[in-house]
């Protein structure tokens, strides 16, 4: 059971090869397969920050886009998972670390669905304590 970041998104969308590896891998297990809301959110910020000014070129990335996403449950916001991302804030400030709120929010998400995130970025993951963290 999965939870992918913004990272892999952005990976299998530009068809690289580790991503789609990993996609097939997904694929031939079954296994359940989700984002966070704050993923799909910064996947379609870089659309439009790319093709604003081309609404010809940004219609049809954001209808790719869309389309990739449905193969994803896409996991809203809640209250638990605000609760936990204000705990994991309050842990890692207190340790003096930070990590960015929408990683704290993806981390929560995970952790409160009890799912491995796939990320190329382990480094801020691995901070936070409870979640599990795969590369691909």
């Amino acid at each position: 059971m999965y939870l992918f970041d913004t990272d892999f998104i952005i990976s299998l969308s530009k068809s690289s090869k580790d991503a789609k590896i990993f996609a097939q891998k997904v694929d031939r297990e079954h296994a359940y397969c989700a984002v966070s809301v704050i993923s799909a959110y910064e996947y379609l910020m870089g659309i439009y920050y790319l093709y604003i000014d081309d609404s010809d070129k940004l219609r049809e990335k954001l209808r790719k886009a869309e389309a990739a996403l449905k193969r994803f449950d896409i996991l809203p916001c809640t209250y638990e998972i605000a609760k936990k991302t204000a705990e994991i804030d309050a842990y890692l400030t207190r340790q003096g670390q930070t990590v960015e709120l929408a990683d704290l929010i993806i981390a929560a998400t995970a952790i409160i669905h009890n799912l491995t995130i796939v990320t190329k970025n382990v480094r801020h993951f691995s901070r936070i304590p409870k979640v599990q963290v795969i590369t691909y």
